[in-house]
C-alpha cells in the first residue's frame, strides 16, 4: 500500500506538468463526462511505468506548448483531445 499512496503526489504534479505543457484546460476536463474523464485520465497517470521518460519529455519541452502528448502517455489521446488548441476549444 505504501508504494502506490507513496506515488501519489509526484504522480499528480507530473500530471499537472503534463496538462500545462499540452494546454490542457483542467476545468473542462474535470466537467467532461461529469469527471469521469478526469478520474480516468488520474487513474492512468498513477499506475503509469513511464514516469522517468515523462520526467525527461517535460524537461526536454520545457518553456512549450506542445498540444501534442507524447506517444507513451496512457493519457495521450485524452490530453490531445481537451487541448485548448483543439478546434473553437479556445473560446471556452
Amino acid at each position: 500500500m505504501t508504494r502506490i499512496s507513496g506515488n501519489i503526489e509526484p504522480r499528480a504534479k507530473l500530471m499537472g506538468k503534463m496538462m500545462d505543457r499540452c494546454d490542457v484546460d483542467i476545468q473542462h476536463l474535470a466537467k467532461d463526462r461529469l469527471g469521469l474523464t478526469l478520474a480516468s485520465a488520474i487513474r492512468s497517470c498513477r499506475l503509469c511505468s513511464n514516469a522517468t521518460s515523462c520526467e525527461t519529455w517535460l524537461a526536454a519541452t520545457a518553456g512549450e506548448i506542445t498540444h501534442r502528448p507524447p506517444a507513451f502517455c496512457p493519457n495521450a489521446r485524452i490530453f490531445a483531445a481537451m487541448s485548448q488548441a483543439d478546434g473553437d476549444k479556445s473560446a471556452r
